[in-house]
């Protein structure tokens, strides 16, 4: 079976389906049918954020009573903001023409990108119309101006205004769309949590390949917005192997010349929310405190979930449960793979040179979750965890993205409705699906779908900015390694030591394999 033929069937099954997505792809299916979707598309989109806005407000009344779209969709959960859905619709519909279909009716995918539009629209904090040009440039990916007046960009440099083509080559804000960024007012989220894997890069790599990517996250730090990765990558506090990981990425950041502020923004939660660093002046990654004044475990203890409020009995309790579940896996299915148990976490990878199934993956991981929520006679572990499949391997982890989001969102002083988290993993058997219950959330697929939502944020917070060629050009190098920034503080010929001294990284374990 081919692998699109594969995924194609195998997104047929319960555990790999968004109850709100199928029922919204459900209800959009009368439209087309009757060939009406240009008519009432919209309406049903508008039908769909009433639904909405309705169930927000009965799950914030606190009577517990179901709202109309939890009848409809058993499974729907937490919405932190309003859904501008119809605005998304009528705005993707005129890029894409969806409605001028006759064959093939709204995908799966795109309504996850129009939901994602309508979550970027919402984080805006200034009630603004959009500005017609900044529509124009998202519909047809393409910066335009229309005034002659000069601009100051983020480090003060006056840059004239200038008309620019479809490619792409040059970065302009709007006389309208200025307004957006007045007293220094980015009009967006607050913080943005990223997944690593298949968010920022592809499964089991690393960070060297996405100049466009790596422009747009400096960006973002540069407007003052909180960058921080949260990762189930749990190498404790061995800073090198984060490192080697994103040392294209810091690298980048050097060459941009990243102020000490700007630096102070990047932050890395290790172990889904176990182990905190922050970017220091000095391009390196460095563990925040623990405890004592300012350490984020005393700062956050008074959060039910807060790692602080741990039991180690509970800790290991729960990684015994999950080895076991793992083990008898392993022997049912004849699975060719092991075990591996860290501090804070239990998995299981491939032995070297195989491939577990997916099916295998899925069937171990809500293995896992059953056998987890067994323990304590039926009321689950007495510490928040999360089972996932990571796409090739398994894992359980003590902890979950909810409570690394909530962590930070304590910690730096952001409330949850100005917080973003992007990742690819929002089904039940991945470990992105528990932000959902704590901040607004974007679902992609690739790498390449994180820059586009970046671009797409930094343009309607009325920060529009676009890599050009040439600045690809170095970007990539920067990335690869191939390029130092000059006037460096940093000590690059450690960086090229630590290169030279090491051929790759084992993602399963974190051993540093020695050329």
């Amino acid at each position: 079976m081919s692998f699109s033929s594969r995924r194609r069937n195998y997104l047929l099954t319960p555990h790999r389906r968004d109850g709100l997505v199928e029922w919204m792809k459900q209800m959009l299916t009368h439209s087309f049918v009757l060939d009406c979707l240009e008519d009432t598309g919209a309406d049903t989109f508008a039908h769909f954020e009433v639904l909405i806005e309705e169930h927000r407000i009965v799950q914030d009344d606190g009577s517990g009573r179901p709202s109309r779209l939890k009848h409809l969709v058993p499974t729907v959960g937490t919405f932190h903001t309003p859904l501008p859905l119809r605005q998304a619709y009528e705005l993707y519909n005129q890029k894409h023409r969806l409605s001028k279909r006759k064959h093939i009716q709204i995908s799966f995918n795109e309504l996850r990108h129009i939901l994602n539009l309508a979550q970027i629209l919402a984080m805006r904090k200034v009630e603004v119309e959009i500005p017609s040009i900044v529509a124009e440039n998202w519909l047809h990916g393409s910066i335009r101006s229309s005034s002659n007046a000069a601009i100051t960009n983020s480090s003060g440099d006056s840059t004239a205004n200038m008309t620019s083509d479809e490619s792409e080559t040059q970065s302009h804000h709007d006389t309208g769309d200025q307004t957006c960024l007045s007293n220094g007012l980015f009009n967006g989220p607050r913080m943005i949590t990223f997944d690593g894997d298949q968010t920022l890069y592809s499964d089991g790599s690393n960070f060297d390949s996405n100049p466009r990517l790596a422009s747009y996250l400096c960006q973002l730090l540069k407007h003052g917005v909180i960058v921080a990765i949260v990762t189930a990558a749990g190498y404790e506090y061995n800073v090198e192997k984060y490192e080697f990981r994103l040392s294209g990425l810091l690298n980048y950041f050097k060459a941009k010349k990243l102020t000490a502020e700007e630096c102070e923004r990047f932050m890395l939660f290790g172990g889904e929310c176990n182990y905190l660093f922050h970017l220091g002046s000095d391009f390196h990654l460095h563990p925040v405190r623990e405890y004592g004044r300012g350490g984020w475990l005393t700062s956050t203890k008074f959060l039910a979930d807060s790692p602080a409020n741990w039991n180690e009995d509970d800790i290991t309790s729960l990684l015994d449960a999950s080895e076991a579940a793992i083990t008898e896996s392993i022997d049912d299915m004849q699975i060719r793979g092991r075990v591996i148990r860290r501090k804070r976490a239990v998995g299981l990878i491939p032995n070297p040179g195989r491939v577990i199934t997916r099916e295998a993956l899925d069937e171990t991981v809500l293995r896992c979750q059953a056998q987890l929520q067994m323990m304590n006679k039926g009321t689950g572990p007495q510490i928040p965890f999360c089972a996932f499949n990571g796409g090739r391997d398994v894992w359980v982890d003590v902890g979950n993205k909810r409570v690394a989001v909530e962590i930070l969102g304590s910690y730096l002083g952001v409330d949850a409705t100005e917080t973003l988290h992007i990742g690819d993993q929002f089904l039940n058997t991945g470990n992105d699906y528990a932000a959902r219950d704590i901040c607004p959330c974007i679902w992609i697929t690739s790498p390449d779908e994180t820059t586009y939502i970046l671009k797409t944020i930094l343009r309607f917070a009325g920060a529009n900015y676009v890599v050009d060629e040439d600045e690809k050009e170095e970007a990539k190098l920067i990335l690869s390694g191939n390029i130092k920034p000059v006037s460096s503080t940093v000590d690059f010929g450690e960086v090229e030591r630590r290169v030279q001294a090491v051929q790759e990284m084992d993602v399963f374990t974190g051993e540093l394999i020695v050329k």
